[in-house]
């Protein structure tokens, strides 16, 4: 039986079946190799002839143990073995007598689409394998920014690049945001927790350039566009207003912060009356002390408690402080024990405003700054400067010790922060 071989439209051959098997058993020849058979009607594959695929695994084991016996005849010192098994027997037949003809393009089509069609399902199948288990996404508590004003994934050296998530409590997707080598690209998206968009933002380079905010209905609240405008932030569980936001030469200039309850907790910068003369320092009124020689009991310093200012307007009323002389800085006073938070750019949002001293204290009458953090390490008239105070800095990391409340007819109009 003589085989004549075809490959890429050259014919090869004709071999006998024991010269077939062992060219392919050597890979001169391949499995999907078409090939014509006397008699045969149609090209059909290597592979499809009765025989060669077994006696073609036979002749290869043969090599292997043939292998196997000589390098152990030489690590031995005597001569190999063979073992053969099959002798090719080329005979006289090695005169092809007949021409098939070219192989049919019916063929080579049907050999291109599988062999395309092999190649994209192993594409889609890497891009699923891709999407469910080498993408893994990277979520808003797991980024940082750094003292560079970069976004980086924690633990990483280069600035991030990608989409950032984050999720409500039952895992339904709150907010999107775009980020190129740690910088805000493109759109940034928020939801509220009921599926309704509540904020839309196009950044550029790092900079907002189009907003606009919807309220827990979807009903527009808010727009920006060419730096100016207003926003207004929502709480993310309840969608009840948290921040109004109004903007001037694409910077923040008025931000109003309410709790979840609807209670104003701080303007900045305050509303002051008009015409107001500077102020020029507070003078505490000696009534609201308590004398030195009157004995005090104080109640015991809570390190972890919120500020009272923080929930309410009214100033706090604690009264129990002890004093040993009204003009010297208290080291025990529950402001220089409280561990506070600061934010030295308006991009930061107060979502959470918990011990923020920068938005808690704007707006405050100087009666409050002295009930909470006792007699200034500095009083400058206008300025009162508390030293050794543990402040962080929520914006760009590490800590401030220092802070100095700037007054005007009485009220803090400003809040500076120093290391």
């Amino acid at each position: 039986m003589n085989i004549l071989i075809n490959r890429d439209g050259h014919h090869m051959g004709p071999f006998t079946h024991d010269q077939a098997c062992h060219m392919l058993a050597e890979g001169k020849l391949q499995a999907w190799d078409l090939c014509w058979q006397n008699g045969s009607r149609d090209w059909i594959t290597l592979e499809q002839i009765p025989g060669v695929s077994e006696k073609t695994d036979a002749l290869r084991q043969q090599r292997r143990a043939e292998a196997i016996a000589a390098a152990k005849a030489t690590a031995g010192g005597g001569p190999a073995q063979p073992h053969p098994q099959f002798v090719a027997n080329a005979g006289a037949g090695n005169t092809h007598t007949f021409d098939p003809g070219p192989v049919p393009k019916s063929a080579r089509n049907w050999m291109r689409i599988g062999v395309w069609t092999g190649v994209v399902v192993t594409l889609i199948t890497a891009l699923v394998v891709w999407i469910f288990f080498l993408n893994e996404e990277v979520l808003l508590e797991n980024i940082e920014r750094r003292a560079d004003n970069l976004t980086y994934v924690q633990g990483e050296l280069a600035p991030y690049t990608g989409v950032v998530y984050n999720y409500f409590d039952d895992e339904t997707l709150w907010e999107t945001v775009n980020y190129i080598e740690g910088l805000r690209e493109g759109e940034r998206k928020v939801w509220h927790i009921n599926g309704t968009v509540a904020l839309n933002e196009t950044y550029q380079n790092g900079h907002l350039i189009i907003a606009a905010s919807f309220n827990f209905q979807g009903v527009p609240s808010g727009n920006y566009e060419s730096g100016r405008g207003k926003l207004t932030l929502y709480f993310n569980h309840s969608g009840t207003r948290n921040e109004e936001l109004e903007y001037a030469g694409g910077q923040i200039s008025k931000r109003t912060i309410w709790d979840h309850n609807g209670n104003l907790i701080a303007m900045i910068p305050p509303e002051l009356p008009p015409n107001m003369a500077e102020y020029k320092g507070p003078t505490l009124p000696g009534a609201t002390l308590p004398s030195i020689t009157e004995p005090v009991t104080p109640k015991p310093i809570p390190t972890n408690a919120i500020p009272p200012v923080a929930a309410t307007n009214t100033p706090p009323t604690n009264t129990n402080v002890v004093v040993v002389n009204p003009k010297i800085p208290d080291p025990n006073s529950r402001g220089r024990l409280t561990e506070w938070r600061y934010s030295v750019d308006n991009r930061v949002t107060a979502r959470n405003i918990r011990n923020r001293i920068d938005l808690l204290y704007l707006g405050k009458q100087y009666t409050t700054v002295y009930e909470f953090f006792g007699w200034p390490d500095e009083d400058r008239g206008a300025d009162w400067v508390y030293k050794d105070l543990t402040v962080k800095n929520i914006t760009s990391g590490g800590y401030f010790s220092k802070i100095t409340f700037r007054y005007r007819n009485g009220t803090v109009i400003k809040i500076i922060a120093e290391p």
